[in-house]
C-alpha cells in the first residue's frame, strides 16, 4: 500500500540514459573549476520526476525524489551478520544505498531507524541538559544561525559518551545506522556529531554543501582540481537522526536531489541566482521521531524555516568519515613548525624580501593546511569559512615577522584550540 502511494505518476527515463546524462555533467580530471563557469541553467535537467521505485527495489518508493526505506524491513535483512560477504540480502541493500547516494537522488530516509524510542528520549534529555549547562557557562554558539534561534552542541559524540557511557552505547548499538555507514564508507568509519535544536521562529539556512569542500571559500575551492571535488564526496557521509516528530512546519532539511552530480556544485551554491532557483526546486519531507536521513555531502541542501508555534526541531547531525581520511604516521606538526620557524623566517626575508610565498613549498611540508579537525566550541567557524589552520597561523607569523618566543606561544594557543577538552 505504501509503495503504491509513493511511486506517483512520474515519467520514466531509462536508467542508462540518466546515468549518461549524469556522467556528462561531471568534469574532466585535473580541470580547475572557476566560479564564473557556473551556470544555473545547467541544473534545469535535474527534473523532479526522475526517481522510480523500480530503480530501488528494496525501498518503499519515494516522495519528492527522496527514497524511503522501512526500518523494520532493514532490520529483517540485517538479522544475519551483515559483515559476512555471504549475506546476499545485505550486499544487495548496500549496493542499492550506494546507487542512491552516488548516481541517484543522493538522499534516502530510513523510517524508524532508531526504534528504541525510550533510549531516544533519554538521549534527548541528556542533550537538553548539555545545552542548558553550556548556555549557563556561556559556551554555546552556532555559526549557522543568529544567536537565540538555534541551540547547538559541538562534539556531541564525545560529550554524550563521557556524560552517560551506558546510554551512549545503547543509543549507537544500532545495526541499521552502522549498515548505512558501511554501505558508503566501508568498515572502520569514524563518527562525529553535532546536535542542533532549532527553535520556533528560526530562519532557513542558505543552500550549501557540507564538509570537506563545503567548508571552503570559493577561492579555496578553485585550488582543488575537479576530480578532487568528486572524490571528496566518497570520504564522508552526512546524516541526521530525528529526536522529535518533524512536520513540515518545523522546517526539516530541504534537498535538491541529484545536485551532487553537478560538476560545480561546490562553487554554485553561493550564487544569488542559484539560491532563488533552489527555493523554487527544493524537496522536503516530514520526519518522525526515530527516522534517520542519510545524504551525499556534495548534495546541496538547507535546513528549513521553523514556523511552528511551539516545537523545537531537535536532531543529531552525524558526520561519518572514511577510515582513510588520515595519514599513515603520527607527526607532531606543532613541534615541526616551531623547529622550522626561524629558518622559514630567514628565507622569507632573504629570498622573498618579506613575502612568505618564497617558502611556501617548505611550509606545505611542515604545517597542516586543513583547519579540521578542531574543537568547534573554542574554534568556531564563521559561516562556511573555516577557522585559521596551522599553516595559516605560520603564514601570518611570517608576514608579521614575530619572534621565535612569540611564535611558540601562538602554536601553543592554536594547539589548545584543537584539544577536545
Amino acid at each position: 500500500m505504501m509503495r503504491r502511494a509513493l511511486m506517483g505518476t512520474a515519467r520514466k527515463v531509462p536508467m542508462s540514459l540518466r546515468l549518461m546524462s549524469t556522467s556528462e555533467r561531471l568534469p574532466r580530471h585535473g580541470l580547475k573549476l572557476q566560479p564564473s563557469q557556473s551556470r544555473v541553467s545547467a541544473f534545469f535537467p535535474l527534473d523532479s520526476d526522475n526517481t522510480f521505485a523500480t530503480d530501488y527495489p528494496l525501498s518503499e518508493g519515494n516522495l519528492s525524489n527522496i527514497v524511503l526505506y522501512d526500518g523494520s524491513k532493514i532490520r529483517s535483512i540485517l538479522s544475519t551478520n551483515e559483515q559476512k560477504s555471504t549475506n546476499e540480502a545485505y550486499n544487495e541493500l548496500a549496493s542499492e544505498w550506494t546507487r542512491v547516494l552516488d548516481s541517484g537522488p543522493g538522499v534516502f530516509v530510513i523510517k524508524d531507524a532508531f526504534d528504541d524510542h525510550e533510549a531516544l528520549d533519554d538521549v534527548s534529555e541528556a542533550f537538553e541538559a548539555i545545552i542548558r549547562q553550556e548556555e549557563e557557562e556561556g559556551e554555546a554558539g552556532d555559526h549557522f544561525s543568529a544567536s537565540g534561534n538555534n541551540s547547538r552542541i559541538w562534539n556531541a559524540q564525545e560529550k554524550l559518551c563521557v556524560r552517560d557511557p551506558g546510554l551512549f552505547v545503547r543509543y549507537f548499538n544500532n545495526r541499521v545506522f552502522t549498515a548505512a555507514c558501511r554501505s558508503w564508507l566501508g568498515p572502520d568509519f569514524q563518527v562525529t556529531s553535532q546536535v542542533n535544536s532549532s527553535h520556533p521562529g528560526s530562519s532557513a539556512q542558505d543552500p550549501h554543501c557540507d564538509y570537506h569542500l563545503g567548508f571552503r571559500t570559493n577561492e579555496q575551492v578553485t585550488e582543488y582540481p575537479s576530480h578532487v571535488h568528486k572524490m571528496s564526496q566518497y570520504l564522508t557521509l552526512q546524516g541526521a537522526i530525528a529526536h522529535v516528530d518533524m512536520p513540515l512546519e518545523t522546517g526539516p532539511t530541504t534537498f535538491l536531489p541529484y545536485s551532487q552530480n553537478f560538476e560545480r556544485n561546490y562553487l554554485t551554491w553561493r550564487d544569488p541566482k542559484f539560491v532563488e532557483y533552489y527555493r523554487q526546486r527544493n524537496c522536503q519531507l516530514p520526519l518522525s521521531k526515530g527516522d534517520a536521513v542519510f545524504f551525499n555531502p556534495g548534495l546541496i541542501h538547507a535546513a528549513g524555516d521553523n514556523i511552528s508555534p511551539n516545537t523545537d526541531r531537535l536532531a543529531n547531525l552525524v558526520q561519518v568519515s572514511s577510515a582513510f581520511g588520515q595519514p599513515m604516521e603520527v607527526l607532531d606538526r606543532y613541534r615541526m613548525s616551531v623547529a622550522a620557524y626561524p629558518h622559514l623566517l630567514r628565507l622569507t626575508n632573504e629570498l622573498g624580501r618579506g613575502d612568505p610565498s618564497a617558502v611556501l613549498p617548505a611550509l606545505e611540508c611542515t604545517a597542516l593546511g586543513n583547519a579540521f579537525p578542531t574543537n568547534l566550541d573554542r574554534d568556531t567557524p564563521q559561516g562556511s569559512a573555516p577557522p585559521p589552520s596551522m599553516k595559516d597561523k605560520v603564514w601570518e607569523a611570517l608576514m608579521m615577522q614575530i619572534s621565535e618566543e612569540e611564535f611558540k606561544e601562538w602554536m601553543k594557543e592554536h594547539g589548545w584550540l584543537r584539544e577536545s577538552h
